[in-house]
């Protein structure tokens, strides 16, 4: 009933079809454009190829739109600016080659490199075509034909959380939303929106307004009104077809995670289990981070060892480093690093963190917390599972007995296994930076995980780190 007037029109359908035929297209295109250059070397001609592979082409092209699905391909930004979603293309091209890739060796492929170098040559042709298919359709629906509809948005109640629903929804609609007002009145509590936005008149006028400005969505701040009103402004929205969204107040934190259930008749609203409640979650995590670690660990063991020989001439002393941190459940381990500072680096100050340009750090120290590389032993906390590969960077117990009562829903971020990287860090927040951002950016990444968000968030760590001090 409170849907408001239905969009005729879907978008995101046309885009899924514009990728799926960009992907299907892309296989033919990929083997006349390897015949034709012959970087395969005597391959048959290609219609016999196509016919001996088709049934690879087919589980591949499930495959990248699985990975466009989990990687949010298929969100308004990716549709009305291809462009700068390109990097998240190239990005699920990459995955769903590794693990076709893998798949195919673990059968026994008899020429794995043949696959290789077909699979780089596919996904360059397909990243081609997908990128092209996806700006000519934004050019069609959006500038062309102009199918998409303009929604029409007022509100009720002013807050932070209101302020940043405003700002999200112009950034990222552009023209397609269009925030008409606000509606005022003496029964509601809190500060009134700045003077940039229209004031469309009051609550008890808001049946005729309805009718003058034809609004299509209101969003209504629930801790800013009373219950009567807000019934009454529901049966407005029903009689006028206008969405009506509701924020709110009891719920701050997982909020994708809402759900309304009825019991006996009674609405009941509550938080939906977290993706890491299931076990088929976890166990596909805990085969991630035994795979991953124990490649880490034997691709890390030649730096380690020259790392460990810089160390020791530098400064005598044990060139492994361990340190308490707080992990699942808040339970105590021990962490493996580097030694990247002196011996008597808290000697004098206690528990502190790095800052930048920090004079305890040796000069070898400086080299590799630029590069993470003091973070390479952990691949072996990783096996133990006592960390993740992914997860919300572990912090010591100093530093959490003094955050859990400080910093609201701090203690949450232990709801799942520490990281050897994670979404904050791979963001630049690490170190001596806002500790209410890096909150807010590990909780959305327990509200939102997946092993291809872990996967994203793991090739986000081979770029250059932001504030490794």
């Amino acid at each position: 009933m409170y849907q408001g007037k239905k969009q005729s029109f879907d978008w995101t359908f046309c885009l899924g079809v514009a990728d799926l035929v960009a992907v299907l297209a892309a296989f033919p295109a990929a083997w006349f454009l390897v015949f034709w250059l012959g970087l395969l070397g005597g391959v048959e001609s290609p219609a016999s190829m196509l016919e001996k592979y088709w049934l690879n082409h087919l589980a591949y092209t499930a495959l990248i739109l699985t990975a466009f699905v989990h990687l949010r391909c298929y969100r308004w930004r990716a549709f009305s600016r291809p462009l700068a979603s390109a990097s998240k293309l190239i990005l699920s091209l990459l995955a769903a080659g590794v693990v076709f890739l893998a798949f195919r060796l673990l059968f026994g492929s008899k020429d794995p490199t043949f696959f290789l170098r077909l699979l780089l040559a596919f996904n360059a042709v397909c990243f081609a075509l997908v990128l092209s298919g996806r700006v000519f359709c934004r050019w069609l629906l959006m500038d062309a034909l102009r199918v998409i509809p303009v929604e029409r948005i007022a509100f009720i109640g002013w807050s932070n959380q209101m302020e940043r629903l405003i700002e999200s929804l112009r950034r990222d609609m552009g023209r397609f939303q269009e925030v008409v007002g606000y509606f005022n009145g003496r029964s509601l509590s809190g500060p009134p929106p700045p003077d940039t936005f229209h004031n469309l008149g009051n609550l008890e006028d808001m049946d005729e307004i309805f009718g003058q400005t034809k609004i299509t969505v209101l969003y209504v701040l629930e801790s800013r009104i009373d219950y009567p009103r807000l019934r009454k402004i529901a049966a407005l929205c029903a009689k006028h077809v206008v969405g009506l969204k509701i924020i709110p107040s009891a719920f701050k934190i997982f909020s994708s995670r809402l759900s309304l259930r009825v019991v006996s008749g009674v609405p009941v609203m509550g938080i939906l289990s977290l993706p890491y409640d299931q076990f088929q979650n976890r166990a596909a995590k805990r085969a991630l981070d035994i795979g991953c670690s124990l490649l880490g660990l034997l691709a890390s063991a030649p730096i380690i060892a020259v790392l460990a020989v810089l160390i020791k001439r530098e400064s005598p002393g044990p060139v492994f480093f361990r340190q308490k941190r707080v992990g699942l459940n808040g339970k105590i381990f021990e962490i493996v690093k580097l030694r990247s500072m002196r011996l008597d680096a808290e000697k004098s100050i206690g528990a502190t963190w790095a800052v930048e340009n920090d004079p305890r750090r040796l000069k070898i120290g400086e080299f590799m917390r630029e590069r993470n590389l003091d973070e390479l032993p952990q691949f072996w906390n990783v096996l133990k599972g006592e960390m993740s590969m992914v997860g919300p960077r572990p912090e010591r117990p100093e530093f959490v007995a003094s955050f859990e009562d400080s910093v609201t829903y701090y203690n949450l971020r232990h709801s799942c296994k520490p990281g050897v990287s994670g979404w904050a860090a791979v963001h630049g927040l690490r170190g001596n930076t806002s500790l209410e951002d890096r909150i807010a950016y590990d909780l959305f990444y327990i509200e939102h995980w997946s092993l291809w968000l872990d996967i994203e968030i793991m090739f986000l760590t081979l770029l250059p780190p932001k504030n490794a001090y």
